[in-house]
């Protein structure tokens, strides 16, 4: 993607007005993340209850995300992109307005995450209905960047400065306004209401067809090994991504920093994530799968060696160097080796995957990538509590790393035939 070529579409006004949609909704949910870690750490000073926090927002990802695409199908997708977008404004401001009520927070949080479910599809779906055919590729480029870029901004950047500066309950009163200012740019999107479907169908039908498309969505991953690939990639990348989310208040401690100084890990982190977008075009030779599993594999090891820097804290000392010059080096590193692994897989499963069933693998992808970052969330901050913060990051980076290396030691792939008559699969060497 171009800035020349992207351009003409953000002169678009529906596209650019749905853009700023994605903009808002993904930069204020990173900022909103990022002030309720700090405020539950600050005030629980427990790991534990931050993988809580992470938890309120994965779960309704793992549970509802399979069918959210199938459901905004059914949908004028103007109204399926209001509605979630004014409940999660009323909830951001409650968010705001709540303080260090952790169990308040918490449930809040489950709110706003239970409305986000349905934004993704929903922007997905809309992006075709507004650009012509011939601008697809580089509107999908842009979400992509911002997708990316979102955490940099959000949770590197703004947030950590604003609650550096004001603290984090008014963080959360800026996302609101975010917010609302979204809602409202939802309202001026055109009217799309959903592809008209077989009247007269039986009732039983119409019930259970949801359920057979996202059976057919799992289908199609089980059994195509160049789909399954690079969401296993996409979700061990996330899994490492949520643990370092987790533990890097606690880490930033045991390296004499305060929890709200975490912007010393995660600036630089967010920054490798934008280097890591933009300088990958570079190496469009790579195979994307390679690119992906070299990008996992430098992840691990790099998120590993970040946990090393507080032990070898005193001979850092002794020879006269600082902790925090390592510590930015290695995340600089760390996030342009999840963006490699992230947009690389990300890729490959857009290339490989039948244009027929890209929402319902895209319901999957979600699904899966979030269940695998609950688990070790759930795991990594109770654990970081009973031993230590770096001891956990190094399992977790040394886990990513054999992942990575069973990857590229796999055989050939194995892709999925489709018959033109039954659409049933089945696999060829």
């Amino acid at each position: 993607m171009t800035r020349a070529s992207a351009i003409p579409l953000l002169r678009n006004p529906v596209f650019a007005r749905l853009w700023f949609i994605q903009a808002a909704n993904q930069v204020g949910g990173n900022m909103a993340l990022y002030a309720m870690t700090i405020l539950v750490f600050d005030t629980t000073r427990s790991n534990a209850t931050v993988s809580v926090l992470f938890v309120t927002y994965v779960v309704p990802q793992i549970v509802l995300s399979p069918f959210a695409g199938v459901v905004v199908d059914r949908l004028n997708l103007r109204w399926a992109l209001v509605g979630p977008n004014v409940l999660r404004s009323v909830l951001m401001v409650g968010l705001a307005l709540t303080g260090s009520n952790v169990p308040i927070l918490l449930a809040l949080n489950l709110g706003v995450s239970l409305m986000s479910v349905a934004l993704t599809p929903a922007e997905g779906s809309m992006i075709p209905r507004v650009v012509p055919p011939s601008q697809l590729a580089t509107a999908m480029g842009i979400f992509n960047l911002t997708l990316q870029g979102s955490f940099a901004l959000g949770f590197a950047l703004i947030g950590p400065l604003l609650v550096t500066i004001f603290g984090p309950s008014e963080v959360l009163a800026v996302v609101a306004v975010l917010y609302i200012a979204a809602t409202i740019a939802c309202i001026g999107l055109p009217s799309e209401p959903p592809v008209e479907r077989p009247a007269g169908a039986p009732r039983r039908e119409a019930v259970m067809e949801p359920i057979r498309e996202l059976g057919h969505g799992f289908g199609v991953v089980r059994r195509d090994r160049e789909i399954s690939r690079p969401i296993i990639h996409q979700a061990a990348g996330a899994a490492m991504a949520g643990v370092v989310g987790v533990l890097c208040p606690a880490l930033a401690t045991t390296v004499g920093l305060q929890p709200d100084r975490l912007v010393v890990d995660v600036l630089p982190l967010g920054i490798g994530v934008v280097f890591g977008v933009l300088g990958l075009p570079r190496f469009d030779h790579v195979a994307r799968r390679r690119a992906a599993e070299a990008g996992l594999l430098a992840f691990g090891g790099l998120t590993a060696s970040l946990a090393l820097v507080s032990p070898l804290r005193g001979a850092l000392a002794a020879a006269g160097i600082s902790v925090v010059p390592v510590l930015v080096g290695i995340a600089l590193l760390a996030g342009t080796a999840y963006a490699v692994t992230s947009v690389s897989a990300q890729t490959a499963l857009l290339e490989s995957m039948p244009a027929d069933v890209r929402g319902r693998i895209f319901g999957v992808l979600a699904s899966i990538v979030s269940m695998a970052s609950l688990v070790p969330i759930l795991v990594a901050g109770p654990l970081a509590d009973r031993i230590s913060a770096p001891l956990v990051l190094i399992v977790v980076g040394v886990t990513v790393v054999l992942i990575a290396i069973w990857s590229a030691r796999g055989s050939g792939p194995v892709r999925a035939t489709r018959s033109s008559k039954t659409g049933a699969f089945s696999p060829t060497p």
